[in-house]
């Protein structure tokens, strides 16, 4: 009888295992999120996406979980009300690739809860944000110096207390950083951002 026996893949010589030998392979090549091998490199821009569901229970969840799936590059996401009585109106923006973008609009349109996706272009939308900035005013000079700041910008005073102002603005996304960036000097305590809504210009 052979003195060479298999013991779980290790091999057996004269009473000494051995470790079988392993083979070392190189990595495979990075997973790419789909679409993204399409899409040409420097391609990336901001989209913003408008999603009409069904609101009822999982649909918002069904939605999030394309976009996770997709690794979708999400910045902002704003869920609300709209028309329709039983509907929901989702503005997703993201930046990424026209590509990518075309291949996750076919995916939420598969949803069962979704009824309508479009993908809006710049040119066509009209798109704002509304912004709550709480800042420090415990003296009477920077608050007359906050509200003559918050006039330039078209904002008003929502709420005040003898240590805080706090603003609201409405506008573009440019418009509300400038905003905010002007009142970095006086103390930001918070700022809570609805991020963008949009929908199309004219008539469809």
């Amino acid at each position: 009888m052979s003195n060479q026996t298999q013991q779980g893949g290790a091999e057996q010589k004269g009473g000494r295992i051995e470790a079988p030998t392993v083979e070392h392979t190189q990595p495979g090549p990075s997973i790419e999120r789909p679409g993204q091998a399409d899409a040409p490199a420097g391609t990336d821009q901001s989209h913003t996406i408008v999603v009409l569901a069904h609101d009822r229970h999982g649909a918002l969840d069904r939605i999030i979980g394309v976009l996770r799936r997709r690794r979708a590059r999400l910045q902002g996401f704003a869920v609300g009300r709209n028309e329709f009585p039983g509907m929901a109106r989702i503005t997703i923006v993201m930046n990424d690739s026209e590509v990518a973008v075309e291949h996750l609009v076919e995916q939420l349109r598969k949803i069962v809860d979704v009824q309508h996706v479009e993908n809006l272009t710049s040119e066509q939308t009209v798109a704002r944000e509304l912004a709550l900035i709480k800042v420090n005013s415990n003296e009477s000079q920077y608050s007359a110096e906050i509200i003559e700041l918050a006039h330039l910008f078209g904002a008003h005073v929502v709420d005040v207390t003898q240590q805080t102002l706090t603003l609201e603005v409405t506008g573009s996304e440019a418009k509300v950083e400038k905003f905010v960036d002007s009142l970095q000097n006086f103390g930001i305590r918070e700022v809570a951002r609805t991020g963008r809504v949009a929908m199309t210009r004219g008539v469809e």
